[in-house]
Formats: structure tokens, C-alpha cells, sequence
């Protein structure tokens, strides 16, 4: 007699797969990541007004609207996460209230600048609103700005004025006016960084001025014969992908800001996006772009494919960060967008399997468009970020928990996971999927289905909200990034985690930190390491400065170990002291002559890297 219990488990086990298996996709359907539409921004916090997440019940949480695939369903298993992971507990009655009022200096302004501006530039184009001023004064940096102004002190210097350039003839005139009357320029695009980029220097005497410029957001042309549009440095990359996409193109740029942020945030601090596979960085997709400096303009008369004409001053608009002038346009290239788009999702026995496969993968030279492997805490905390399973979904999860902890001997605690995403053509995709899922059962990894692919892809767009989620509760927790080579992945993880746990005993930080990583980028040399990190900030004196002086500390750890000051999110003021530790002294005043052909007065002086 057969067992037909057994049996029964093994038809189960087979629909499960089934179900999980890749499931073909078309470029041409559309990937609602996040909603197309515009939205009310918060003034300090991340996105949108219309999402948030809140608390339904004493343990369970939801976000709200409908802008992104997480919102509107419940969340039962995230406090439980949090909880554990934090060693503490979180009740929603002791949220933080957020500050109604924030009080706000008068504007520092220079009286024969603010005559001229108002001469020569329309009522509309400029603003003296302390509100306004509040919210160009600080980028997303969460702990020093954002949960400061909501929670903490005011900011200790605002900037005194906004403008809002209309055209590059705005952007000259203004640089000029500045200039001549000895003014401090901020450039401001998304409002975005998490570097303290756009933080006010509080012994800046002279009139700051942020230049917003995100009235400056068209596609200025389409060259569909040799791939290449011309766009406007204001624009977002929500709006430039619309525009793009309804003539058939994309950029390819996908960073986890793409709603928000701009060409001339990506330019400056030299960007990275998910789909750097397939598209490159920000410095591969710009052929050419426009700075307007104090001195005149910098760009190159003429785009071509390559060029060998000397030292190019291209190079100095990449990671200049707002130092030496305005960019104001920028010529990129674009592609069809892809005949078809796969998602998958592998799942390892540990990160260690998982970067091995990645390195060797790497080198197959079959690439997806993004390929993300997530440490075990990211990965559980992904999984607690799961709706409550309906019964049918509850039966599939279990049994497929059952094969993988109990069949093939998974432990829970060690997990690690990858998200894909395949593009191009049918037989590109066809072959990037049979080479990576071939690959990848070299390696001891199982496939965890397109729909979980497409799931772990979409959940970046809704991470930042969760971040301003917990603050309230005084959770602070911000994330920082490195490039590494590929013999030093473990020892940069490892030391600073090691370093997080005696760094938070050292500070008397309640519970137990958190850090999770992931690798998000792949290269020949190396990769992209990602960390979040967290703490819980009830009960210590200064708990904004205990955060960064930790964090501080384990940036210094990554440098010892073989680890770069940054991959993507630039230099900023949280990194500037770290410098002469990476350029030598040198390479250092070439970058100050540069600064001072460019801008002899110290107009773009906001101190973003060593003055």
C-alpha cells in the first residue's frame, strides 16, 4: 500500500514550486513600483503625505493610500520583528508627538541683493516663508535633520532666501547677482541626501540663498537616431521616466529615490541605480552635461560616443556635490524600453553562499539588470513585512518552510536571499534566467518564484517611510554604503558588525543594535555593500549624537578593513573628515585650485567637502 500521506505532501510540494516558479513577463506590462502621479510631499519627512504607516491595532500596522504595492493591507508580524531584533518594546501610545511649530530666525539678507533680485526676476521665482526655508535647509539625513526638526532642536542656520530658476538664463543671473554682492548659492534638487549635504554652516555670516531647481524639469529633446535626450537637471526621475516612456525609451537610472530625487542630484553626487547591470552608473549615462559657475560655464561643444581630447573637464561635474557651480543640463542615453522583463528570487543557505554565487556569476558575463543579495536580518525583515496569509497562502507557506527547514536543512537564522530582475530581449532574458538558476543550485540556493522577485524589487520604494515610522518611537536607524573588493566582502561585514555590538555597549545604548546589509551592486572588481543600522534612543542624554558618533566610528572601521568612503551617496558633511585619509595631500589642493578657477569667491561655500 502506498503512503498516501506522503504522497500528498509531495503533490503539495510540487504545486508549491509550480506556483513560486518564474513566471514570464513582457517589458511592455507595466511595473507599478510606486504611483505615477504626483502628491503633497511631507515638508521634512520622506514621500508623500497620502503614505505612512501607522498602527491599526496594539500590533498590527498598515500603510496607508494606495501609492505603492505595500499600502492599505496589515502588517501583523512587523512589531514582533522589531521587537525582537531591538530587544525593547514598542507600544503605540509612546510615539513622539511631532512638533507643530518650529521656530525660524528671520532671514540674514543682504539689502542691496535682495534690491537686485527683486529687479530683475518675477515675485513667484523667490521666497522669504519661514516654512520654506526650513525645508531647504536639510535633506533626509533621518537622525541629524529629520528627527531633529520633527522631534529635537531647531536647526541652528536656515538659508535666507529661495529661488526658483525658471531657465539657465535665470540660473547665470543669479550666480552674477550672487557674486557681485558676495552671497552664498546652496543648490537644491530632490532634497534627498543623506550626506548632510545641504545642512547650513552656523558661522555663515553671508546671505544663504538655495536654489531650488525643480522648475527646471523638461525633456528638452528626443534624438531617436542616436539614443541620446537632452534633459533639464531639475527634473525627477518619476518625470523624466513618464516623458521617456511615452515616446518608448528609458534611462535605465533606478535608484530607491527615483520619485523624488534629480539629473542634477544624480550628477553630483555621482549615482548609482538598481539596474546598473544593464545601464551603467550615472557616469555612464550622462554623455554630457552643462555647469554654471561663477566663472563661466563648463561643458563640452559637441556630444560624441568617446573622444580623446586631453583632461576632460566633464569629470568635475561627478561628486562635485554643489562645490563649484549649478549644472543645469545634461544630454544622457536612452534605450528602448526592454521586449521583456523577468523578476526571480533565489534563496541561500547563507550570505556566504550567496556571494560566491554572485562572484561567480559575475563572471559568466550573464548579467541581469539587478541582482540584490540580502544578509538573514534583511531578509526576516522582509518577511515581517508580509500581509497576514490568507488560508490557501498559509498551507503553500508552510510547506514550502517545511522543504526548506526541515527537507533540506535551512536554518532560519541563516538565510539569505536574492531579488532579480532579467530585461532585454525574449531569448536574453530566456538565457540570463536558465544561467542564473543553473548556476545558483551550484551553490545550494532555491528558487523562491518571480512573484517574491517582483516583491523584494518593489519594497525598496517604501523602505524610507518605515525609517520616519519608527522614529517617533525613538528609534533612530539611517543607512550608509561602501564598495569593496571581492576578498574583503566578509571581513568588512564582520568587522562592523563586531564593532556596532561594542560601539552600543560603550555608549549604554538600551537593548541590542541592529544592522543588516546587502549587496546591491556587482563588480569586476568588487561590490556595493549596503547597511542599515539602528538603535533604540530612549533613555540616553543626546541619543541624535550617541547615533553618529557609532555610526562615525564604523565608517572608520570599513576604511581599516579595504572598504571605500562611499559607493553612491557622496561625500557630504558626515564624511568630509574622513578625506585625507583616502586622497592624498596633493590630489587634495588640486581639488582646491580647481574649486578656486572656478569660484575664486567661495560662492558654492556651503562646506560640503574640506574649504
Amino acid at each position: 500500500m502506498p503512503d498516501w500521506g506522503v504522497a500528498a505532501v509531495a503533490v503539495a510540494v510540487m504545486l508549491v514550486f509550480a506556483h513560486l516558479s518564474n513566471r514570464k513577463r513582457t517589458g511592455n506590462e507595466p511595473d507599478d513600483f510606486f504611483d505615477r502621479s504626483e502628491g503633497e510631499r511631507f515638508p521634512h519627512k520622506w514621500g508623500y503625505t497620502d503614505t505612512r504607516f501607522e498602527f491599526v491595532d496594539e500590533r498590527t500596522v498598515k500603510v496607508t493610500g494606495s501609492r505603492y504595492p505595500i499600502s492599505g493591507y496589515r502588517m501583523p508580524f512587523l512589531v514582533d520583528f522589531v521587537e525582537d531584533v531591538l530587544g525593547t518594546a514598542i507600544r503605540r501610545e509612546d510615539s513622539y508627538a511631532e512638533r507643530e511649530h518650529v521656530e525660524a530666525p528671520g532671514p540674514n539678507l543682504d539689502a542691496a541683493f535682495g534690491n537686485a533680485v527683486k529687479e530683475r526676476f518675477d515675485d513667484g521665482q523667490v521666497s522669504f516663508d519661514s516654512k520654506t526655508r526650513l525645508v531647504h535647509s536639510h535633506g533626509q539625513l533621518s537622525v541629524e535633520e529629520v528627527y531633529r526638526v520633527m522631534y529635537g532642536d531647531s536647526l541652528p542656520r536656515l538659508v535666507d532666501m529661495v529661488f526658483y530658476p525658471k531657465e539657465e538664463a535665470d540660473v547665470k543671473d543669479i550666480i552674477d547677482l550672487a557674486n557681485a554682492h558676495n552671497v552664498c548659492l546652496v543648490p537644491y534638487g530632490g532634497g534627498t541626501n543623506v550626506s548632510g549635504a545641504l545642512a547650513c554652516p552656523p558661522d555663515e555670516r553671508r546671505t544663504i540663498v538655495s536654489v531650488d531647481m525643480r522648475r527646471m524639469d523638461r525633456v528638452l529633446w528626443i534624438d531617436e537616431d542616436n539614443l541620446q535626450a537632452c534633459v533639464e537637471s531639475g527634473i525627477s526621475g518619476k518625470a523624466m521616466e513618464q516623458a521617456l516612456g511615452e515616446r518608448g525609451y528609458t534611462s535605465g537610472h533606478d535608484p530607491d529615490s527615483v520619485e523624488l530625487s534629480t539629473m542634477g542630484g544624480w550628477i553630483s553626487t555621482n549615482a548609482s541605480g538598481m539596474k546598473k547591470n544593464r545601464y551603467g552608473n550615472i557616469e555612464d549615462i550622462v554623455l554630457e552635461a552643462t555647469l554654471v559657475t561663477p566663472t563661466g560655464e563648463i561643458a563640452t561643444r559637441g556630444v560624441t560616443p568617446r573622444n580623446s581630447t586631453g583632461v576632460q573637464p566633464r569629470g568635475l561635474l561627478f561628486g562635485s556635490e554643489g562645490n563649484f557651480g549649478i549644472i543645469t543640463t545634461a544630454v544622457i542615453k536612452i534605450h528602448p524600453i526592454p521586449e521583456a522583463r523577468r523578476y526571480g528570487a533565489l534563496v541561500f543557505p547563507a550570505f556566504e553562499k550567496g556571494v560566491a554565487f554572485l562572484k561567480a556569476l559575475r563572471q559568466t558575463g550573464m548579467l541581469p539588470a539587478s541582482i540584490r543579495l540580502v544578509n538573514n536580518n534583511e531578509f526576516r525583515f522582509g518577511q515581517a513585512l508580509k500581509p497576514e496569509p490568507t488560508f490557501l497562502k498559509g498551507v503553500k507557506d508552510r510547506i514550502q518552510k517545511f522543504v526548506l527547514l526541515k527537507l533540506m536543512g535551512f536554518d532560519p537564522m541563516k538565510m539569505a536571499a536574492c531579488t532579480i530582475v532579467m530585461e532585454g530581449t525574449h531569448d536574453e532574458v530566456s538565457q540570463q534566467n536558465r544561467t542564473i538558476f543553473s548556476l545558483a543550485k551550484e551553490y545550494g540556493a532555491k528558487s523562491a518564484g518571480a512573484s517574491n522577485g517582483k516583491r523584494g524589487y518593489s519594497l525598496t520604494f517604501g523602505i524610507a517611510y518605515i525609517r520616519d515610522f519608527l522614529n517617533q518611537y525613538g528609534i533612530l536607524g539611517e543607512t550608509f554604503e561602501t564598495s569593496v573588493p571581492w576578498d574583503r566582502i566578509h571581513q568588512v561585514c564582520d568587522a562592523v558588525s563586531g564593532e556596532l555590538i561594542a560601539q552600543a555597549g560603550r555608549h549604554g545604548v538600551p537593548g541590542k543594535p541592529y544592522l543588516s546589509y546587502r549587496v546591491t551592486q556587482t563588480y569586476h572588481t568588487g561590490v556595493c555593500i549596503y547597511f542599515t543600522m539602528g538603535i533604540y534612543g530612549k533613555g540616553l542624554d543626546q541619543p541624535g549624537r550617541t547615533f553618529h558618533a557609532i555610526e562615525h566610528q564604523l565608517r572608520q572601521v570599513i576604511l581599516d578593513n579595504g572598504g571605500s568612503l562611499s559607493h553612491h551617496h557622496g561625500v557630504g558633511k558626515v564624511r568630509r573628515d574622513f578625506l585625507p585619509q583616502i586622497q592624498t595631500d596633493n590630489s587634495i589642493q588640486v581639488m582646491r585650485q580647481a574649486k578656486s578657477a572656478m569660484d575664486p569667491k567661495n560662492i558654492f561655500g556651503i562646506r560640503k567637502h574640506k574649504d
